[in-house]
């Protein structure tokens, strides 16, 4: 469940506005009136210091501008020249509004109003107006700043100077902004907008598109601020204007990321970011690094969000920039509360609270209290996270920013709902409503309601919880939020089946997951680093999901959402190593009709909001159409539980054990073909249980049930493989893995034998990933002695049309390491390994398999690309690897000279991989992943070698840990032995060739025996000391590697 506090916390402070002010404090040139009585030559040396103070400024040398005009300042006031001491006044005041000293600025500037006013000079006392505005709007004390920008307003319009009247409108705007009052702001900037217009200003008019837009990103409407912003992006374009184009691009990145569209978000930060740096904007650079910061924040992504914060507050405390650098502090802070370090968290935002303070930033002041709250609410300190929300109430109450204050309540509400005080929490969320209904915040009035949701959930007032989730996701309807409407939607998923509603629930959590699929389609595009965070947002609903079906016998459904999460974890890993060619989740004949009587209600109370801001005059036949809607609602509902009532069993929509996805069919189908009978086993692992769904050819599917919580199983699965990485204590191995066999094997043994299955394909998820399957062991026998084995990322990834040819058209491209590279030990093996497989040419007698070897020097990248022609079949690299969990482009392949073969060089080499049909690594580690060691980025390297129509390798053969050199080469040698021999499929071959070490056999043994179906050897009389024995009888060393992808 989406706690409120967090969210809205976030909310408010990690948006930075890239905004381009239309105005800066006015500096003003001197103008010299000699009294009769003072010498000429003092104004003539005031004159020429106000002259180099404008220099200096020019040089961005405010303090030594300061200097100046304070000489200038003491001759002006001696020789009784008030206009130039007035001026002078001015100017001082904005050099100290440039070094961000506002309370200065404000002080001289009070110091020349009554001057300008004493000599009736209007112009000059409305830009004093104005700028004092400007400084009290950067103390963040936004009513002070409305009443100077009010009072400069008439005088403009007074003057007829329209430009400085648009000046004080677009500044109003701003300031109604900051309250959170952006229905008054939009007012105020139209009016500049038009002034702009019949000025001809392209550039102000810019500003104006600009400032709109960020308003009605405000109020939630996200697609008119994109048409704004689009506009003010097309005129700095069109006028050249650098500045303003960067400040278009940024606001467009903030819509978008409100939309979800990280990937649009983040290109158009980086254009900005280019644009800031190419005009040496370090001010506008640092605060388009902190965006880009704050947008993998979104996407989980902490290593980079810490990396761009860190680079914009280095360039805040270069610029004494007090009001950037406690921003920036304020969101590493953010950061850190996201990675459960409170400690640094607090540390962070207390830093930017000081500065704060100290600075007299009074708004800012009230954000960081409460994000200090939402650390000590987060630590579970639920009454000291409420003493910092009402201390950031209290400032937002006394500077009236309604937004900060809606924040605070929504805060308040979240913590005392966590503390059960569940009435408490319905008042403050309540107010927090109220406020964000009177101002138009939208989506603070959508997580309002959807939190209202979760409390009255929470009091088990399920009815009225639902009526809440239903407006809130109206609103989020209308705003195009996806993530919140698959959040509000996995809300009533959960909601309903705590009701003992499962099947309606199931309905809801499909249309969940259909809008996290949206999500996911569009950020496929993103960094591959990027991608894996996805899956841990989304991942418990599609669990839920599949545990529900599960529960209900819909098995194909089930396994169908299995392979829609397997696929989700994959493509979160890589954007290109897999691609869904299977059929949509979809609803049964009986869920439609509720779901699409659903969708309808939403989208017409969507309508109905949009009606109700502008106040249309269908507004009272959309209410009449509302209730007919929701009455028609609750009959489809009340039919789909009658349906479920009398049809529970033997209702085709719900159980039809026949069915079996087309991926599924086709790769079964293909092994039946080879004479084969194999089944798909899909390991599903759950918080309490462990499921088992299998299937076989002729549309065959079931389920089992298994009491294992996930801890029990990482437990277990850990501990076997710390006893494989060394061939020691095999009575100890065997009894893990006994386990392991007792919890995935053993509730399928009669499924097995019954149906003689001899081939068991795996769709592992989460630790099971991790496990050596063929090493299992029934008390008896180890697994492989009994089945081949392989596994597939899903059934819709595994290309199983293509066989590996014959070895004259099977070329093999080896490369490898003999010696000792950059901190990795010498690999001797691996040139007898190469150079047993492939014959390099007619006068070379020794080899399998055809083709070219490139040892140390000569494997090298640009050697690899430049050999890897359309007429080699298999890539044997034998070498070091090594997996680096949560950091693919960190990942690497060892080459011959010590450079690193990374994942990133491997999708360069798509179009070259296209003929592979066979990948050995024969390195270590290479199919290992997972950031968290669950396994939730299946293969690790390996995976960026697979791909499907045509494109990359069918097969991969890879490594689940550290290998030993010498048995590694002695394997592979047999491997390709049997594999040779065109009798055995690679799966068996690879089976055969792990045989062969265990029984202490060659590979003509194992041929023999294979091809008369032999039973196995039952004489092993002392192999459980096997860590005395001489051979590779022991797991550790026939064990680690894994078929992945087509075993044919």
């Amino acid at each position: 469940m989406r706690h409120p506090a967090r969210l809205l916390g976030l909310a408010t402070v990690t948006a930075l506005l890239i905004i381009a002010l239309p105005v800066t404090l006015t500096l003003l040139p001197t103008t010299s009136v000699l009294a009769q009585s003072t010498p000429a030559d003092r104004a003539s040396e005031a004159d020429r210091l106000v002259q180099q103070g404008f220099e200096q400024v020019n040089r961005s040398q405010f303090r030594e501008a300061l200097q100046s005009w304070e000489q200038a300042l003491e001759i002006y006031r001696d020789i009784q020249d008030r206009r130039s001491e007035g001026q002078v006044l001015g100017n001082l005041s904005g050099a100290y509004y440039s070094l961000g000293d506002y309370r200065r600025a404000i002080e001289f500037l009070e110091q020349s109003l009554p001057i300008f006013r004493e000599l009736d000079d209007r112009r000059s006392e409305g830009n004093a107006l104005n700028n004092l505005g400007l400084a009290y709007r950067d103390l963040e004390d936004y009513r002070r700043a409305i009443e100077f920008y009010e009072h400069s307003l008439p005088i403009f319009r007074e003057l007829n100077d329209h430009r400085s009247e648009r000046v004080a409108l677009e500044n109003l705007g701003d300031a109604y902004f900051d309250l959170g009052d952006s229905r008054r702001a939009i007012d105020f900037h139209e009016q500049a907008l038009t002034i702009a217009r019949e000025l001809d200003d392209p550039r102000s008019e810019g500003n104006a598109l600009g400032n709109l837009g960020l308003a009605y990103s405000n109020l939630g409407d996200y697609r008119r601020a994109i048409d704004y912003h689009e506009q003010h992006l097309a005129i700095a374009r069109n006028i050249d204007h650098r500045a303003g184009e960067g400040a278009a691009l940024g606001n467009l990145s903030n819509a978008y990321q409100s939309l979800g569209d990280y990937s649009r978000a983040i290109d158009f930060q980086e254009q900005a970011l280019a644009i800031a740096r190419e005009l040496d904007d370090r001010r506008n650079e640092g605060a388009v690094l902190g965006n880009l910061g704050n947008s993998y924040l979104s996407l989980s992504d902490y290593s980079r969000a810490i990396d761009f914060q860190e680079q914009a507050l280095a360039i805040a405390r270069d610029l004494s920039d007090g009001a950037g650098e406690s921003r920036t502090l304020n969101n590493l802070g953010l950061v850190y509360l996201s990675l459960g370090d409170y400690h640094r968290a607090i540390e962070y935002h207390e830093q930017a609270l000081a500065i704060a303070r100290e600075t007299g930033r009074r708004g800012s002041e009230g954000t960081y209290l409460g994000n200090v709250g939402i650390v000590y609410w987060s630590s579970g300190d639920y009454r000291r996270a409420i003493e910092y929300y009402e201390q950031h109430r209290a400032i937002a109450r006394d500077i009236g920013d309604l937004r900060g204050e809606g924040d605070a309540l929504g805060n308040l509400g979240g913590a005392y709902l966590s503390l059960g005080d569940y009435r408490q929490a319905i008042s403050f969320i309540e107010q927090a409503l109220e406020i964000f209904r009177d101002i138009g915040v939208r989506a603070g009035e959508g997580i309002a309601l959807d939190n209202l949701g979760n409390s009255y959930r929470n009091l088990g007032q399920e009815d009225r919880a639902l009526e809440f989730y239903g407006q809130a996701l109206a609103i989020f309807n209308v705003l195009g939020s996806r993530a919140e409407i698959g959040r509000t939607l996995g809300n009533i998923g959960k909601l309903l089946n705590a009701k003992t509603q499962p099947e309606l629930a199931i309905t809801f959590l499909k249309a969940s997951v259909d809008v996290r699929e949206s999500i996911r389609g569009d950020i496929r595009g993103l960094d591959t680093n990027l991608q894996q965070s996805f899956t841990d947002t989304v991942a418990a609903d599609y669990r839920l999901l599949a545990d529900l079906l599960l529960e209900q016998g819909r098995i194909p459904e089930a396994q169908q959402v299995l392979d829609l999460l397997k696929l989700e974890e994959l493509r979160e890993f890589t954007n290109t190593r897999a691609t869904w060619t299977g059929t949509a989740l979809a609803y049964t004949a009986a869920e439609q009709p509720v779901i699409d009587a659903h969708g309808s209600l939403i989208a017409l109370s969507s309508a109905i909001l949009t009606c109700e801001d502008t106040n249309c005059a269908e507004l009272n036949s959309l209410y009449d159409q509302r209730e007919a809607l929701t009455a028609q609602y609750n009959d489809q509902v009340n039919q789909f539980a009658n349906t479920i009532r009398a049809n529970r069993r033997d209702d085709e929509d719900f159980q039809d054990p026949q069915e079996l996805s087309d991926d599924a069919k086709s790769l079964l189908s293909a092994y039946a073909v080879e004479g084969q009978t194999p089944v798909l086993i899909y390991p599903f692992v759950l918080e309490d249980k462990l499921w088992l769904v299998w299937a076989i050819e002729g549309r065959v599917i079931g389920s089992a049930e298994v009491p294992v919580t996930q801890g029990e199983l990482a437990n277990t699965v850990q501990r076997f493989g710390e006893l494989l990485t060394a061939p020691t204590r095999l009575d100890e191995l065997q009894a893990q893995g006994q386990q392991l066999y007792n919890w995935i094997i053993q509730p399928l043994e009669a499924e097995l034998a019954a149906n003689n299955i001899d081939h068991l394909i795996f769709v592992n998820d989460r630790v099971t990933r991790y496990i050596p399957m063929a090493a299992l062991y029934d008390g008896e026998q180890f697994l492989a002695e009994r089945y081949q084995i392989s596994t597939v990322l899903t059934p819709g990834t595994t290309d199983t049309r293509s066989r590996l040819a014959d070895v004259e058209s099977s070329q093999v491209l080896g490369l490898g390491l003999t010696q000792a590279v950059a901190n990795f030990n010498p690999l001797p093996a691996v040139a007898t390994e190469l150079d047993s497989i492939v014959q390099s040419g007619d006068d070379d007698a020794i080899g399998i398999y055809p083709g070219q070897v490139l040892l140390n020097e000569a494997f090298t990248l640009e050697a690899l690309k430049a050999n890897l022609r359309p007429d080699y079949q298999v890539l044997h690299l034998a070498t070091h690897a090594a997996f680096v969990p949560g950091r693919a482009d960190e990942s690497f392949i060892v080459m011959g000279n010590g450079d690193r073969f990374t994942t990133a060089d491997i999708e360069d080499m798509n179009a070259r991989l296209d003929n592979l049909h066979l990948v050995i690594l024969s390195a270590c580690q290479t199919a290992v992943g997972g950031p968290a060691g669950d396994g939730a980025e299946i293969t690790g390297i390996s995976s960026y070698f697979l791909g499907t129509d045509d494109s990359r390798a069918e097969t991969v053969i890879a490594s689940l840990w550290a290998v030993n050199d010498t048995s590694t080469s002695v394997l592979m040698q047999r491997f390709y032995t049997l594999l040779a021999t065109g009798e055995l499929t690679k799966a068996e071959a690879l089976r055969q060739a792990q045989l062969s070490l265990l029984y202490e056999e060659d590979a003509e043994t194992r041929l023999a025996a294979a091809r008369r179906g032999a039973p196995i050897p039952t004489a092993r009389e002392g192999f459980d000391v096997a860590v005395t024995e001489s051979g590779y009888r022991h797991p550790y060393y026939w064990a680690p590697f894994i078929l992945i992808g087509n075993g044919l």
